[in-house]
């Protein structure tokens, strides 16, 4: 039949242009610089980590506080956090863009079909009687291969590539913050729902004070004086409880948006205190090589670098010569009837067209220079933001460790203090009572016992909330990206950084 002639024939013609083609391809270069990973100085060891601390970080660290509850959150948020789906949408975005780029490899194929009536002016024609209605069936093929002689195009795919990944380093990026965001803030609801349960132990004590005191004024043995410095005792801690509810129902309402709720979602299941979890004895920080492999922006910013020096070759390859393999062929007649007449060796309705075409810009007042300059330019920047990254990195980590050894000689020093002046509160209140000691000496030693409780509250929430900023520092998070060797930053143990 006709339409199998014509099938045929397309995929002859398709063919012969790939064969023809296929000599040019092989034949092809790559300009442009190829990728180098940068090289990059690590020291041996943290300054500030202990000699025990260099063992491998733990991935998921938010099961190592210990509580069930906030695992939970945590694995709920990575989940369910509107931020890691649209990270996850810009990654399937730029998977697609690699995609595209990687089609403009191979050729293009095309079908069509027209059915055209037309009228010429007689004016222009000048020929009288002559019949100027027609009709223009067609049905053919189109085909085109912008044949990559200089590498242009594979760069192009080396780009594409590269960013996808730098993508996917942004969306680990994300889920880490989701992880330490949502581990903080349950933190500082418990150290918040603490500090509300001593203010109001305190509350409790100071109105029992305030109670003895007005006692002693109806029996002569205290002055109005002291009632009304105990009732401005009592009114003063009063006042420091709304602002810690509030907070409380603030940190909730955090909570349920991380993890994709509405805000008061989670009210009922956090509402009640519980304690704050413990920290772990020993933090395991790994090497600082490591880093480079964990840290989701290290990773990011180098498949950047990886991106911008392939477009270099992109921008490149514009100042040499296209050469675009292409072609047409079908079936065109004035009458539907003879369309499909004929047969494969004598057919007048049959027509094709193929052959290479050249293009080469030779004048262009420099705009493909300039962009190579552009391009270029942009790899210094990205190359900046790169060993900014991994310095910015390495002093987080460094600072992180600090904070955290800092917290916990903090806490030793607060639990003493707090079991010393309770103590201290409790023999004075016991003393003031059998009339021992004055009403100042009393409500100064509440003080400084209230005082004490509540700053070891703020130092153990304080020093957990050190270790999850420790542990995004050193990247841990959901997950670890495993790129291939030629891809991996140089880690060289020089004692510095770059």
């Amino acid at each position: 039949m006709k339409a199998e002639w014509i099938s045929l024939e397309a995929a002859r013609w398709v063919s012969r242009l790939a064969l023809s083609a296929a000599p040019f391809a092989a034949a092809g270069c790559m300009v442009g610089p190829d990728y180098e990973p940068p090289q990059v100085a690590v020291p041996e060891a943290y300054s500030e980590a202990g000699d025990d601390a260099t063992g491998p970080t733990e991935i998921r660290w938010w099961r190592l506080l210990g509580d069930s509850q906030l695992t939970g959150l945590v694995e709920q948020a990575v989940t369910a956090n509107y931020g890691i789906a649209v990270a996850q949408a810009r990654l399937r975005e730029a998977r697609a863009a690699r995609q595209v780029a990687h089609s403009l490899l191979y050729p293009q194929l095309s079908i069509g079909a027209s059915a055209l009536r037309f009228r010429g002016s007689e004016a222009a024609t000048q020929l009288p009687g002559l019949d100027l209605e027609d009709s223009l069936f067609q049905i053919g093929f189109d085909a085109s291969w912008v044949v990559d002689l200089f590498g242009g195009t594979r760069r192009g795919i080396e780009s594409a590539r590269a960013n996808e990944q730098a993508v996917a380093a942004d969306r680990r990026a994300v889920v880490l913050m989701v992880a330490a965001e949502t581990a903080r803030a349950y933190l500082e609801l418990r150290g918040v729902q603490q500090q509300l349960q001593i203010d109001l132990v305190i509350l409790e004590q100071q109105r029992a004070t305030l109670t003895v005191t007005e006692d002693r004024l109806r029996s002569g043995l205290a002055s109005e004086l002291e009632v009304l410095r105990a009732r401005t005792e009592v009114e003063a801690t009063a006042a420091e409880i709304p602002p810690l509810q509030q907070a409380s129902r603030q940190y909730i309402h955090l909570i349920s948006t991380l993890l994709g709720l509405e805000p008061s979602a989670l009210s009922a299941e956090l509402e009640q205190p519980a304690p704050i979890p413990a920290v772990p004895e020993q933090i395991a920080v790994g090497i600082p090589s490591d880093l480079l492999r964990r840290r989701p922006d290290i990773q990011g910013a180098e498949r950047q670098l990886a991106a911008a020096t392939a477009q270099v070759g992109v921008a490149t390859a514009q100042l040499f010569p296209q050469l675009v393999l292409g072609g047409s062929a079908g079936l065109q007649s004035r009458d539907t009837s003879d369309l499909f007449n004929g047969n494969s060796t004598d057919d007048s309705s049959s027509y094709y067209v193929a052959g290479p075409v050249i293009n080469w810009t030779l004048f262009d007042a420099g705009r493909r220079k300039a962009g190579i300059r552009f391009a270029e330019a942009q790899v210094d920047a990205v190359k900046a933001a790169y060993q900014d990254t991994v310095l910015r990195a390495f002093r987080e980590v460094e600072s992180s460790l600090v904070a955290v050894d800092r917290a916990r000689a903090r806490v030793s020093d607060l639990e003493r203090l707090s079991a010393t002046a309770r103590q201290s509160a409790e023999i004075a209140r016991r003393d003031y009572e059998r009339g021992i000691l004055d009403q100042l000496t009393v409500l100064d030693a509440q003080r400084q016992s209230n005082r004490a409780d509540l700053l070891l509250s703020h130092g153990e929430v304080s020093l957990v909330v050190n270790i999850v900023t420790l542990y995004k520092a050193l990247g841990g998070g959901w997950e670890v990206a495993e790129p291939s060797a030629d891809t991996q930053p140089v880690a060289e143990n020089e004692g510095n950084v770059p």
